[in-house]
């Protein structure tokens, strides 16, 4: 008999690998994702490390943007006892998070949206922005800086954006470093394999 794919524990986050049955269940048929959200980007890791080294207060009210299977809203929720919100453009994502927020013993918040259409009073309610590897096409650069605007507008503390620097996310941390006085971080990880990559760190002045 065929032995069964063994979970990952990745930060005291426990991980569905992308063959496993109960996975493959929801990668098929009418729920696929369609917007890569066919399993966890590296990007979150480089964001759990910064919290690590930056630990939000508990209940810090987290809003995790392009959240996919939501890894880094359960680490938040299991860290840092945040109150986290997962967006995603894609409904199809969601099954796969409730999957692993399940596994984890914890509850996330869901909202289907894009970046652009997250209203001002939703943001308002956010105290810190995050999101990995959600900057990979030409087209994202400017709703994201939508939201950019928009949630500082509203006074969220903190944003925080990963990406192993594809040229879209580029062109948006140069303008935001231009434009917010934002910061551009060089990182790397090591577990669960080496990857290299960039925080755009964006602190509301206000």
């Amino acid at each position: 008999m065929k032995k069964a794919p063994e979970l990952q524990n990745i930060r005291g986050v426990k991980i569905y690998p992308p063959n496993h049955k109960r996975v493959q269940k929801l990668l098929t048929g009418d729920n696929e994702p369609e917007i890569h959200g066919d399993k966890v980007w590296f990007s979150s890791y480089f964001i759990m490390d910064f919290l690590d080294a930056n630990p939000p207060e508990p209940k810090t009210r987290i809003l995790d943007v392009g959240c996919g299977w939501g890894a880094l809203s359960i680490y938040c929720v299991k860290k840092f006892l945040a109150k986290v919100t997962g967006v995603d453009a894609d409904k199809h994502v969601f099954p796969l998070l409730e999957l692993h927020a399940t596994l984890n013993n914890v509850n996330v918040g869901k909202k289907v949206s894009k970046y652009e259409d997250l209203k001002p009073e939703f943001l308002a309610k956010q105290d810190i922005i995050v999101g990995g590897d959600i900057c990979f096409w030409d087209e994202l650069v400017d709703p994201l800086h939508t939201l950019i605007k928009n949630a500082l507008a509203a006074g969220v503390e903190r944003i925080i954006i990963a990406d192993p620097g594809r040229p879209p996310f580029m062109r948006l941390a140069r303008r935001c470093r231009r434009l917010h006085k934002a910061k551009i971080k060089s990182v790397k990880v090591t577990t669960p394999r080496k990857h290299e990559g960039y925080l755009l760190i964006i602190d509301n002045p206000g």
